[in-house]
């Protein structure tokens, strides 16, 4: 081959990822935007909500703390119609004792999970046992952010518009990476520099892409990849499947449910590794003593358990049936540490007082370790620091996008409404080479395959042959 048809094949090939990379731009710029946008909300969401429930959140320190199973009377006689399902001891002494419950006529099916029910967290004054007032999860700032988030509020087809929107997300990731990268006399500081003159118009706005495309390029693909893992069918059904914690290292028989039972209304509280994982069961003589049962198995021998087994900040999961266990937690997951090497879980029977599981950090997959290791980071959990250089992301990503909107608005031929895509390469074979590059780098996320295919089918076979739209299009 010349070197002339090197650089047509060369540039043929670039053409032919741009246009990929635009119809991607497409479809993900409202996604990213919105993604990006309630991330911000969720950060900020703390401190407002801190402000606006301060009343239940927080109390005034004096006296003595009430045993867990006297402010567990208060909850009960508060809410008599409910079962208490977990207990969060106080993180401060200034701050309140929270439960979770649930309203009987709600315990639905024996397989469904905690955050499919209607929960109502209760908060309580641990000095004196008042009950501060109750608060319904779903009311919050922070969770109707979440909806969207992970949702779209369109339940699981929001949930796989998302997932799609993710994966193609990915892969403009790569295309615009592709597209970037140094060719010929440009260096590496001059691919990364901010440019002397950022120009004007379209000039400008394409230089802002670039550059912040180039910076906050692999940041954007962690927060992408961290977030897949709770779709549906990428993280739940491909990814998770197949890296969660095997129940079988339980010195107990295994209940039906797993552990994401134990979520809460539109949380993920137990670690990623874990959630698929079946539950130990009460009711055996398995496993090592914990608790001496003759001094009876409550939430208070419970809560004292964990406190001498080195716990600090943790959460309490009741059992509501004789098959349940006590599930004393505390994972950087839900938020009790920030340290994911210290993540705990221990699985204690209601009637023996036996350990039945004891799960530690270095008992995840290497995907797990990786997950309750990025999750953190992608919350913003881990300090100020953490929060304000996740907002500064989430910023650059909502300027990204629309840098990249408003480069195709002003690209529109007369200032007609017209997509205007890239023109595809005149050697076919360079358009096929795209082809596959993009289909075997989608193979890693499912939903997008099968997306990407009906697109390349529908430009290829009607977008780029039919007259009418060819001419509209360009």
């Amino acid at each position: 081959m010349s070197d002339m048809s090197s650089s047509e094949h060369k540039a043929g090939l670039y053409r032919a990822i741009w246009r990929w990379h635009f119809y991607a731009g497409l479809y993900v710029f409202a996604f990213l935007v919105m993604l990006a946008v309630t991330g911000l909300i969720m950060l900020v969401s703390g401190p407002l909500e801190n402000i606006q429930y301060q009343d239940r959140y927080f109390v005034s320190p004096g006296g003595t703390i009430l045993t867990p199973s006297q402010q567990l009377a208060a909850v009960q006689e508060f809410s008599p119609h409910s079962d208490v399902v977990v207990y969060t001891p106080p993180r401060a002494a200034d701050r309140s004792s929270h439960f979770s419950v649930l309203p009987h006529g709600n315990m639905g099916g024996e397989h469904m999970a905690h955050w499919e029910l209607p929960t109502i967290s209760v908060y309580v004054d641990p000095y004196t046992g008042n009950v501060l007032g109750e608060l319904d999860p779903n009311s919050t700032l922070y969770n109707w952010a979440l909806e969207i988030h992970g949702t779209f509020l369109m339940g699981d087809i929001g949930d796989y518009m998302i997932e799609i929107a993710a994966g193609f997300a990915v892969l403009l990731t790569f295309s615009g990476l592709y597209m970037w990268w140094p060719r010929g006399d440009k260096s590496w500081r001059e691919a990364l520099a901010v440019p002397k003159r950022m120009g004007r118009g379209r000039a400008l706005w394409r230089n802002l892409h670039i550059l912040i495309g180039s910076w906050a390029s692999l940041v954007l693909l962690f927060f992408l990849l961290s977030g897949l893992t709770w779709t549906l069918v990428w993280g739940e059904r491909f990814t998770q499947a197949f890296s969660s914690l095997p129940g079988e290292q339980f010195q107990a028989p295994l209940a039906n449910e797993t552990h994401d039972s134990l979520n809460m209304q539109g949380h993920h509280d137990m670690p990623w590794g874990v959630e698929q994982t079946p539950l130990p069961s009460s009711g055996s003589q398995e496993g090592l003593p914990g608790i001496d049962p003759g001094q009876g198995i409550s939430l208070d021998s419970v809560v004292a358990f964990a406190y001498d087994n080195g716990f600090t900040n943790f959460r309490v999961s009741i059992p509501t049936d004789a098959t349940q266990v006590w599930t004393v937690a505390a994972v950087t997951q839900s938020g009790d540490i920030s340290d994911p090497r210290q993540d705990r879980i221990v699985h204690i029977d209601q009637e023996t007082g036996n350990i039945l599981g004891n799960i530690l950090f270095r008992d995840y997959s290497i995907l797990g370790k990786v997950m309750a290791t990025s999750i953190p980071v992608h919350q913003g959990d881990l300090g100020v620091i953490n929060l304000l250089i996740n907002a500064a992301f989430c910023l650059s990503f909502i300027l990204l996008a629309v840098s990249g909107v408003v480069m195709w608005w002003q690209r529109r031929p007369g200032g007609n409404f017209r997509l205007q895509p890239p023109p595809l390469p005149q050697d076919q074979r360079v358009w096929r080479a795209a082809f596959f590059a993009m289909v075997l780098t989608s193979l890693l996320f499912p939903l997008v395959a099968v997306t990407l295919i009906g697109l390349i089918a529908l430009d290829f076979f009607l977008l780029s042959r039919i007259k009418f739209l060819k001419v509209a299009l360009k």
